[in-house]
């Protein structure tokens, strides 16, 4: 999947002045006008985007860099209904199965693409990082579940038990048995496919009488 790199940085640059910090919807548009792929707007599919036959799974996390060249990242993956009774990591990864699939048959898909933002806004400077690379097939990865928490050779001390997870199950908002499916990744800065920063005026913090003035006009 090809990205062009200085439309991602003029897109940056267009909507950090108008929103001040990008929202995660601009981010999904941008991420889709910089592949020349089609936007999937809504909150249903795992897939956020296309490009011929690969998904865009898109997530931006608004966090500053670490000074150093790893940074670990966690992201809501989906929401995930599952009874209290359930199995939580057969269920887990059976949402993920089900809504990548959902995404192929629905689109015509035969790959899923992780596509990670890392910003930040510093006075006029917002400050960027992409990440880009095949989402893993969850089901043929041998996790060992302990307390909703998915590992992989975890070390099972107390601090791994806190630290070493994969995959979480956590509470969501919106029911008592509505939860949400976090994933954490640690990227390494030389794999990023564009880290820069583009310079951009505050222009969303408007005056009010100057906002104002110009809605009357209108």
């Amino acid at each position: 999947m090809n990205f062009d790199i200085e439309g991602l940085k003029a897109l940056t640059w267009f909507y950090a002045q108008r929103e001040g910090v990008i929202t995660p919807d601009t981010w999904e548009k941008i991420i889709s006008k910089s592949t020349g792929g089609e936007h999937i707007p809504g909150d249903v599919y795992m897939s956020d985007g296309k490009v011929d036959t690969f998904g865009q799974n898109d997530k931006s996390v608004l966090k500053n860099f670490t000074k150093g060249d790893k940074q670990t990242i966690s992201f809501v993956q989906c929401r995930c209904p599952l009874d209290e009774s359930s199995n939580i990591g057969e269920g887990v990864i059976k949402t993920l199965v089900d809504k990548r699939e959902e995404s192929f048959k629905e689109f015509g898909l035969n790959k899923m693409m992780d596509v990670v933002i890392v910003h930040n806004r510093d006075g006029e400077n917002y400050n960027v990082r992409v990440f880009c690379y095949e989402q893993p097939k969850y089901e043929e990865i041998g996790y060992e579940w302990h307390g909703g928490h998915a590992y992989v050779n975890p070390d099972k001390s107390k601090k791994g038990w806190e630290k070493d997870w994969k995959i979480k199950r956590v509470s969501g908002d919106d029911s008592a048995f509505q939860t949400c499916v976090l994933i954490k990744k640690t990227f390494n800065k030389s794999d990023a496919i564009a880290d820069f920063t583009v310079k951009c005026d505050n222009n969303y913090d408007v005056d009010m009488e100057e906002a104002k003035r110009q809605y009357a006009g209108v």
